[in-house]
């Protein structure tokens, strides 16, 4: 390891990773998600609403924060009958879908002896050409029971019910809603409106699988680690951890000299950095989407577990190139996600825009996140790149190989909240591309 490397890997473990704010989003344990009454009075002031007692019992309103999660697969009838039909459930956007879990970011929460959240995004269910979209959900929870209401067409039903198998977790002194693997089942009216809609008379009520909840005010750092271990007093903690976005404005896109020709076709690589690679891996890990592909899994130091360290195949959109001024700006499409859903991080980062402009090159994303990571599809300066000399072999070929990547210094449009100081390095990119 390089000493720049080695200095980087103790710099990470010194910010506390595990137990942190991450690079992208706050990072919270969840016990420290709100410390006290005095917190949820806080959100409660936030959203103009009041605690009130009513039998005994303190309702507290909250700006939601965390998931309502659907796992739709496994055995019985309902099930069974949708996926013989072809029927697969998509999420509808913020919701999102990995695998066969649907995630539905909490909007708002109320929580008193029952809680109740609505949630965004939706749910859609496609047959061929026909489909039944399920939007503004909103969850009913009790200790024993949780519904699921919808809006389809022009009224709100009961879509799903679901009763768990130990007693929901409610607490109104710190508005926080859980429950974990519930079993989920399609109720007697949904499964009416999925026959109609889908034209599929095998269609019933009955087990769909599993329903997660973990909702909460939406996360604040009650005292997280500063760069460096320490605090601004000398604590070693900070009394408001940085955060991440929304993006507030979109860098524009580099203009094209007039002498530029097309990019005929065009591959990238990007590296990020290994120990962001190795902290996310502590949660869920990486995903890739849209056509881009894993690299190979490599044993680094820093961890001993084989990982993904490098993402390739992100499919060639267009781009163009101009020999004169040594200028380029090529775009692809296909993304990278990455998730830690115990430190609040989920997003992913997409439609990657490499400029080639001297010492104003960059690298562009498209972001979209949920939980403590905003973002809602806007673009955002990555990294800062810094190329060398142009290798181009016969053939046409222009290479920038292991062109490094370091931290923006406007913080406003990269989506490191400052948390990694600019100029640290973040990665690298590799881009090869030919023209006609």
């Amino acid at each position: 390891m390089s000493r720049g490397s080695a200095e980087g890997a103790r710099r990470d473990t010194e910010l506390g990773y595990p137990n942190s704010v991450s690079l992208f989003a706050p990072s919270l344990q969840r016990a420290a998600r709100w410390s006290s009454i005095a917190a949820a009075a806080t959100a409660m002031l936030a959203t103009g609403a009041s605690g009130s007692h009513a039998s005994g019992s303190m309702t507290t309103a909250a700006t939601g924060g965390g998931h309502v999660t659907l796992s739709i697969g496994g055995k019985g009838r309902a099930v069974e009958a949708l996926a013989a039909a072809g029927v697969r459930p998509r999420a509808i956007a913020p919701a999102a879908k990995r695998g066969r879990l649907v995630r539905l970011p909490v909007r708002s929460l109320f929580v008193g002896r029952i809680a109740t959240a609505s949630l965004r995004g939706g749910v859609r269910f496609a047959a061929g050409p026909r489909s039944l979209r399920l939007r503004s959900l909103r969850l009913r929870l009790a200790p024993r029971r949780a519904t699921l209401t919808a809006v389809a067409g022009k009224r709100r039903i009961t879509v799903f019910s679901a009763t768990p198998r130990a007693a929901a977790e409610i607490d109104a002194s710190t508005a926080t809603a859980t429950l974990g693997g519930a079993r989920l089942r399609l109720t007697t009216g949904a499964a009416r409106l999925l026959r109609a809609k889908l034209d599929l008379p095998g269609v019933v009520a009955g087990p769909l699988g599993r329903l997660a909840v973990d909702a909460g005010p939406r996360r604040r750092a009650v005292g997280a680690p500063t760069p460096g271990g320490q605090g601004g007093q000398g604590g070693g903690l900070a009394p408001v951890a940085p955060r991440s976005g929304p993006i507030a404005t979109e860098p524009p896109r580099l203009t094209r000299p007039p002498g530029a020709v097309d990019v005929a076709t065009a591959t990238l690589r990007w590296r990020p950095r290994e120990s962001w690679i190795q902290y996310v891996n502590g949660g869920e890990g990486t995903s890739v989407s849209g056509g881009a592909a894993n690299g190979p899994q490599e044993v680094r130091p820093g961890s001993s577990v084989p990982l993904v360290y490098s993402f390739t195949s992100f499919p060639f959109a267009n781009g163009w190139y101009d020999s004169a001024s040594g200028k380029a700006a090529i775009y692809f499409r296909g993304g990278v996600g990455f998730r830690h859903g115990a430190h609040g991080i989920d997003f992913s980062s997409s439609d990657p825009e490499v400029e080639i402009n001297g010492v104003r090159s960059r690298a562009i994303f498209r972001f979209d996140g949920a939980d403590g990571t905003p973002f809602d599809g806007q673009r955002g300066v990555l990294v800062d790149l810094h190329p060398g000399a142009v290798q181009a072999p016969a053939g046409g070929t222009v290479t920038y190989a292991d062109v490094p990547g370091t931290i923006p210094a406007d913080a406003g449009q990269s989506v490191f909240a400052g948390f990694y100081a600019a100029g640290e390095p973040f990665g690298t990119l590799t881009v090869s591309f030919t023209t006609p």
